[in-house]
């Protein structure tokens, strides 16, 4: 069998030679030869670019996840003029924007990705055909889930469209959600662990990060029953854990924690167009040239931080602070306080001494969320010891690892009664996954749950134009319904 070419770095880190390289590495227990595919190298390269999308190699990607996915939310404060921008956390947004149309693109750029795998393996059969096709479904079940929470109603793409099949309308959110769930379960049944996979192929998504995705839907479907069902088995099954100091999770080393159930890594690259990591460009400290600053974190993601928690110190870079190996001086912008610390480290790290160059990735999926996303669905199902304890193992590691007994800070929650406790849980999965894309889509499904909860947040914050029927959604893309001939509709409230 040829080796398989992975986007994976591991132990050892070396440079990939173009932003399409991969490097070359041999799994750890091989699979047999009982099926050979004469167009293998073909099949290879297809999973290798649909791998590709999580490393945010395309230097505009951090323009359009942030706009989607956390310029609505109250965690962020614009730095930016940019009206793209700014319209998503100003409720002004139109279907014009110009980041929202690059993601629409994009992301089915990605789900074409996914189904070259699936047709270039559909006459084989086999256990390495069916590995091959669990991780495209895999890939093609999160980014449909994506669009889904971007824009509700979408297209789905399901097979490599034939010509006439370009201009397809949209499908429900809730047919969506249907093919999404049947790609998890196939890849949940036929995705090895990450035990399985070995240390050689860290990065690979797997059985647990199947069902942790699994769990995540159900939990946005407010089908708790089903989202405690698939958190549990993650949890049960050991195939995951907090990693024991939460700031190395954010490190340039750490992207292979025991807790990241889907993860990215960025390289950096001297090729002209490459030369800025797109997670790292948009964040940094306002006026002092590191990084663009186009957001910082808001004040009242800073003061929702309990005190002396020692996630807010990992987290949040605070004005006054110096970075370790820099010599430069940090010239605030005023009015700015705050800066995202998960992308700030030392100098030393910097490639060509550049901010920019920092090889970080965005956390996709981690252990953290999904304990929460287990107490929030044994919360409501009515398992609250279990509830208890999935909070407890969050707070226990953010004290230190320590009991409060021992550290003092973070009191244990001890809340039965099942609103209280709600609303405690949604607050720790705030400050524990503080600007990892989660917060709008919190947001967005809370109000459903708490109706005027999200809304009440908006108004608090004087943006009163805020409809939750509205904003809850972003338009679909103008460009894309003129070019479909009338076949692709925007969303009713766009129009």
């Amino acid at each position: 069998m040829k080796k398989l070419k992975y986007i994976l770095i591991f132990s050892g880190l070396a440079l990939l030679s173009s932003c399409d390289d991969f490097l070359d590495v041999t799994p750890q227990g091989q699979l047999t030869t009982d099926v050979y595919f004469s167009d293998e190298e073909s099949i290879n390269d297809a999973l290798n670019r649909v791998y590709s999308s999580i490393n945010w190699r395309f230097f505009r990607l951090g323009t359009m996840y942030f706009t989607s996915h956390e310029f609505s939310s109250d965690d962020v404060k614009m730095n930016t003029g940019d009206v793209n921008f700014t319209s998503a956390n100003t409720f002004t947004n139109n279907a014009s924007n110009i980041y929202l149309e690059r993601l629409w693109e994009r992301w089915y750029q990605y789900l074409n990705d996914c189904n070259q795998v699936l047709q270039l393996t559909s006459k084989y059969s086999g256990p390495k055909a069916t590995q091959y096709n669990a991780q495209a479904r895999y890939f093609r079940a999160y980014w449909h889930f994506d669009l889904a929470n971007v824009f509700g109603d979408v297209v789905i793409r399901d097979h490599v469209p034939a010509a006439n099949e370009f201009n397809i309308p949209k499908s429900s959110q809730e047919d969506v959600y249907k093919l999404i769930i049947s790609d998890l379960e196939y890849a949940a049944e036929n995705l090895p662990t990450r035990q399985q996979w070995g240390q050689a192929n860290l990065g690979r998504v797997t059985k647990g990060t199947a069902l942790g995705l699994l769990a995540k839907v159900y939990l946005y479907k407010q089908d708790y029953a089903n989202a405690y069902k698939y958190a549990k088995l993650v949890v049960q099954s050991g195939e995951y854990q907090l990693d024991p100091v939460f700031r190395n999770l954010f490190a340039i080393d750490g992207k292979y924690s025991v807790e990241s159930m889907m993860p990215g890594h960025y390289i950096y690259q001297n090729i002209a167009g490459r030369l800025r990591n797109p997670y790292v460009e948009f964040q940094g400290i306002p006026g002092t040239g590191l990084g663009s600053a186009f957001f910082t974190p808001s004040d009242e993601l800073v003061n929702s931080f309990e005190a002396n928690d020692p996630r807010k110190a990992a987290s949040i870079f605070n004005k006054g602070e110096t970075i370790e190996g820099y010599t430069g001086t940090l010239n605030w912008s005023p009015g700015f306080q705050y800066a995202n610390k998960k992308v700030i480290w030392p100098a030393s790290q910097w490639p060509d001494a550049d901010f920019f160059k920092q090889q970080l990735n965005l956390p996709f999926l981690r252990y953290a969320d999904l304990l929460l996303i287990y107490a929030e669905a044994a919360n409501e199902t009515g398992n609250t010891s279990e509830a208890l304890d999935a909070l407890e193992q969050i707070r226990f590691r953010a004290r230190g690892n320590k009991t409060f007994a021992a550290a003092g800070i973070l009191p244990q929650v001890t809340v039965t009664d099942k609103a209280q406790l709600r609303l405690l849980i949604w607050k720790e999965r705030r400050v524990e996954l503080a600007l990892e894309g989660n917060r709008w889509f919190d947001l967005v499904r809370y109000e459903k749950v708490s109706p005027g909860y999200t809304t009440a947040i908006m108004n608090s914050l004087g943006r009163t134009n805020f409809s939750f029927p509205k904003n809850s959604k972003f338009p679909i893309p103008s460009t894309f319904i003129t070019n479909s001939n009338g076949v692709l509709k925007q969303n009713p409230d766009w129009q």
